[in-house]
């Protein structure tokens, strides 16, 4: 499979507070390192190292203006260098969030603090996502490798300074390594370890992409109208994808279905009630699919079978894998019973039942890093021997 990696992913390196204690955030640089090691030492993928151009970076922050509020945008952008100049932080500190959003009986607007110390609160729900000096350039290198993933699978047009024009066939796959992670981030706060929502940034991208083929040529049956255009979201993270059910909730062309760990983080989303807006052409384009945390292999494949009927019935043109590995079962932030060799049989599982979708695999959480590499690479053997049969 081809996969997509971008170094300055790395250098966001930030701390968090997790339980009673400040520590270094468990989504760490070396999450990525470890997958890396794992695929350049297995030699059966193309891992393709990239770096973003301006161009690009700026046409990355365009794409997420789509679904994020601008004014988030430039909180997470600035708000680092804007404490560094108030005194709020030393250049290797991380800025965290202490005083939350708060319901008011008014009812009133609620509006960002003038304070630029009690901001940080307003754009976060969590004190999971601290944000460092280096923070944004990752945050933004993380988004484009899922830009440059949709672009991949929707064939874009030549361009002499696009690294990956070749005269080789149509993929059908591909995994960007993304980090940090997107699958919590809602377009206003960001939470969960996710800054921008790279699975919406994907389906931005894939949508622009569609209208710009159209508009070039109109009569082309190939391109279908962006309004026309459907996606499935398969998010196989340990925790709940708040982030992307809120992006897409009341979207009646985007099917999300998540298996994740019942009462875990976010905590106040994902039950199975969430199925969209009643009354609306939305409704049943939501399907949570809560498990018991500790839950057997056996009892997630049963979901899972669920989940890819589901996806089958709704009949999308691309499918998007929110792909976690946080459900490993020596996991510190979550855990089924899921050993290295069921990612096989999981991933296996997936593509033969959605083996005619295009698919954009983005990673989101796992935190065993250790065994990260190895879990991913049990991953892609079930995938591509799933892909190859088909």
């Amino acid at each position: 499979m081809l996969i997509l990696h971008d170094e300055t992913t790395l250098l966001h390196d930030t701390v968090e507070l997790l339980g009673a204690k400040l520590i270094p955030a468990q989504e760490s640089p070396a999450r990525i390192k470890a997958i890396v090691d794992a695929v350049k030492h297995s030699g059966n993928h193309e891992l393709r190292t990239i770096s973003a151009s301006e161009e690009d970076q700026k046409t990355t922050i365009a794409l997420a203006k789509a679904n994020h509020k601008p004014e988030y945008i430039e909180h997470i952008q600035n708000v680092f260098s804007q404490w560094l100049k108030e005194g709020l932080v030393e250049a290797h500190e991380s800025v965290l969030p202490e005083c939350f959003r708060l319901q008011n009986v008014a009812n009133a607007k609620l509006r960002p603090p003038k304070d630029i110390y009690a901001r940080a609160g307003y754009y976060a729900f969590d004190m999971s996502t601290g944000i460092s000096k280096n923070s944004w350039q990752s945050i933004v290198a993380s988004a484009n490798l899922a830009v440059q993933a949709a672009l991949l699978m929707a064939e874009a047009p030549t361009n002499s300074k696009n690294p990956f024009q070749q005269n080789s066939p149509k993929l059908k796959s591909v995994l960007a390594l993304c980090r940090p992670p997107g699958h919590h981030c809602t377009g206003s706060q960001a939470g969960g370890y996710c800054y921008l929502n790279n699975i919406a940034i994907t389906i931005t991208t894939f949508r622009q992409f569609t209208h710009s083929q159209r508009l070039r040529r109109p009569s082309n049956p190939n391109f279908a109208s962006v309004s026309t255009l459907k996606f499935a979201i398969l998010d196989l993270d340990f925790h709940h994808g708040n982030g992307t059910q809120e992006q897409f909730y009341m979207d009646p062309t985007v099917f999300y279905t998540s298996i994740h760990g019942q009462d875990e983080f976010p905590y106040y989303t994902g039950a199975a009630s969430e199925q969209g807006p009643s009354n609306s052409p939305a409704f049943g384009t939501n399907l949570n699919l809560p498990l018991k945390t500790g839950s057997s292999f056996e009892e997630y494949l049963a979901k899972l079978h669920i989940a890819l009927s589901a996806i089958q019935q709704f009949g999308a043109d691309h499918l998007l894998v929110s792909l976690g590995f946080d459900t490993f079962h020596t996991d510190p932030l979550g855990k089924f019973q899921i050993e290295t060799q069921d990612y096989k049989v999981m991933a296996k599982t997936v593509r033969a039942m959605l083996k005619n979708l295009p698919a954009v695999i983005l990673l989101e959480g796992g935190y065993v890093v250790d065994r990260l590499g190895e879990n991913l690479l049990s991953f892609l053997a079930g995938w591509e021997e799933a892909e190859g049969a088909s």
